[in-house]
C-alpha cells in the first residue's frame, strides 16, 4: 500500500462545502473522496489515447472486412 502524503491546495469555497457535506453524508473523509477524484480523473485522462491507438489499430488490420460490411 502506498503512503498517503500532505500537500496543501485552493479550492472554490462553495465547491469546497460541498466535498464536506458529501464527505460527512459518506462517512468519509475529504483525503479519501479526493484521492478517489483524482485516480478517476487520471484514469480517464489515460484511456483516451490508448482507445484512440487500439481502435485506429484494429480499423488499419480489418479494413477490408470493414468495407465489405459496410456494402
Amino acid at each position: 500500500m502506498s503512503s498517503a502524503k500532505k500537500f496543501s491546495s485552493k479550492m472554490d469555497e462553495s465547491v469546497l462545502n460541498e466535498l464536506r457535506e458529501y464527505a460527512h453524508e459518506e462517512n468519509r473523509d475529504i483525503s479519501s473522496l479526493l484521492t478517489e477524484a483524482v485516480r478517476d480523473l487520471l484514469n480517464k485522462k489515460r484511456i483516451k489515447p490508448i482507445f484512440q491507438k487500439v481502435s485506429d489499430e484494429a480499423f488499419e488490420e480489418f479494413d477490408e472486412a470493414l468495407k465489405e460490411l459496410a456494402k
